[in-house]
């Protein structure tokens, strides 16, 4: 072994993660203690064998075989990749997250693959999982009875012309239907951080995703006391799924509700990019808050403001969404005051690209 590797090797071993160093040829040689432990060989088993074809032949690795072959040597290999390893001495396969990367040693090149074992971060993920799909199912059916209730007593007739009767059952039904959007968020939102949430893609007139937009929304805002329009009065198609759309817009629009006395929809089309955009006249958000606020679960409150933007779920699912379009969103100053939300979404939707 180069004197160098030796050294190396001496140092990898003191790292609290698995360290596999290949040569050019894929050959073992350098085999740290910590995955010794994770893979529960020792390092005199695999030293000086081909690691992909002797010591890690599994379909799961194949790819990152595949990156070797066509990067070592190359100062820009940089792999990252996460799957279900079986390891032979276990019962159940593991979880690990491998990063290969490549660097050279007295001009001789060598890749280093580091892996982590994040079996124990994925078993609580997906408890997580199961638990919030259990309550998202068991809180919608009571929910949909309130919302069934709540139809039936606006028909009765000694209610039908009690104007604060149906003024507090409208207030209900909107209650309820926000919370149900909620719910819908909840388990969507884990659908699309896990690729699982499959866009039902279709041309569409973003003229008439907006137009429903403002259709579904004009009950709310008007109770808040809000004016929203439609700014957009020409032609503009796109290739997305019209329902996850409209959704993430209804988000921006409840959110926008919240903070402004005017919310303006609209679009543009620029260089095969469609933006959506939600304006509102709202007292706006400073620049170092404008990123936090797509964060999941977090709530950006502005100094004297009573209600912060992003309480729960809603613009996390706006930003899942833009990606899993292959867009992204972002939020500007409005002028002379507000706020611009802008969805902008590839007119051809690029299928590989989905949320990071």
């Amino acid at each position: 072994m180069d004197l160098s590797i030796a050294l190396l090797s001496q140092l990898f071993d003191s790292l609290p993660l698995g360290v596999i160093v290949l040569n050019r040829s894929g050959q073992v040689v350098v085999y740290n203690r910590t995955e010794e432990v994770l893979a529960g060989r020792k390092r005199e088993q695999v030293i000086g064998l081909t690691f992909f074809e002797n010591v890690a032949p599994c379909m799961n690795v194949r790819q990152l075989a595949g990156e070797f072959e066509k990067g070592i040597g190359q100062s820009d290999l940089d792999v990252n990749v996460e799957f279900s390893f079986p390891f032979p001495f276990m019962d159940e396969p593991r979880d690990v997250r491998v990063h290969m990367t490549s660097f050279d040693v007295a001009r001789a090149p060598y890749a280093c693959l580091v892996i982590e074992d994040v079996s124990s971060q994925r078993s609580v993920e997906r408890m997580k999982e199961t638990l919030q799909n259990l309550l998202v199912h068991d809180l919608k059916n009571p929910l949909s009875a309130v919302l069934a209730n709540l139809g039936f007593l606006r028909g009765v007739s000694s209610l039908r012309d009690d104007q604060d009767a149906q003024d507090a059952i409208s207030d209900s039904v909107r209650a309820a239907q926000r919370l149900n959007a909620m719910l819908v968020n909840l388990l969507d939102i884990t659908r699309l951080e896990t690729n699982r949430l499959p866009l039902n893609v279709a041309a569409v007139e973003i003229l008439d995703v907006l137009l429903s937009v403002a259709e579904n929304n004009a009950a709310l805002a008007k109770a808040n006391g809000v004016i929203l329009t439609v700014a957009l009065h020409r032609s503009i198609r796109a290739a997305v799924d019209p329902v996850v759309v409209r959704r993430a817009l209804d988000n921006l629009v409840e959110n926008a509700v919240r903070h402004s006395h005017h919310i303006v929809l609209d679009a543009e089309e620029v260089a095969g990019v469609v933006t959506l955009l939600v304006s509102d006249d709202g007292p706006g958000i400073p620049e170092e808050l404008r990123a936090a606020i797509f964060d999941k679960y977090t709530q950006v409150v502005q100094p004297g403001a009573h209600a912060g933007y992003n309480r729960g779920l809603g613009l996390t699912f706006v930003r899942l969404a833009a990606r899993a379009h292959g867009g992204d969103v972002r939020v500007d100053s409005a002028v002379p005051h507000g706020s611009i939300f802008r969805i902008a979404l590839p007119t051809q939707r690029a299928a590989s690209q989905r949320p990071s």
